[in-house]
């Protein structure tokens, strides 16, 4: 219930009161997505120094013949703050694990790491620590990281 609530005022936010609306997608490796992922960023709130986002990505790695192909679907909510060029990122969310052998695996994803925005160009780069945080049968935290480099791309069809 607490997940459903989360995902709904996450798609809540995404429709706030229209001004010019930022988005990105980027191309993470390693990070929330496991070994590489391909994800979409909507910037959500985006007053200085605080901006919000949230972010929803897919992965795809083989495992082994008796798991079949692990499908991976992060969805993150990331804090940042900074000026200008440089942003501290911090961020939460849930990852979704599901083989090809129909065997669901949820797990809590964290992130703390360094965002450089570039002004005058729509490129972003990043680097976080993000820790794997596995709760369903046991506690595991899985020491992980990630680098990203972003497109953003401003959604100017409000009225």
């Amino acid at each position: 219930m607490v997940r459903i609530l989360f995902l709904f005022c996450l798609l809540f936010l995404s429709f706030f009161p229209c001004h010019a609306q930022q988005s990105a997608a980027y191309f993470e490796l390693g990070g929330s997505g496991g070994l590489a992922s391909l994800n979409y960023e909507r910037y959500v709130i985006m007053d200085q120094p605080w901006q919000l986002t949230w972010s929803a990505g897919f992965s795809v790695a083989p495992i082994d013949k008796n798991n079949g192909t692990n499908l991976v679907f992060p969805l993150m909510v990331h804090g940042l703050y900074g000026k200008q060029q440089n942003w501290l990122e911090m961020g939460l969310g849930q990852g979704v694990s599901i083989t090809t052998r129909r065997a669901f695996f949820p797990v809590t994803i964290a992130a703390l790491g360094y965002r450089r925005n570039w002004q005058e160009r729509p490129f972003y780069f990043r680097v976080t620590y993000t820790p794997l945080i596995s709760y369903l049968i046991d506690f595991q935290w899985r020491h992980w990281a990630g680098m990203s480099i972003g497109y953003r791309f401003t959604n100017n069809t409000c009225k």
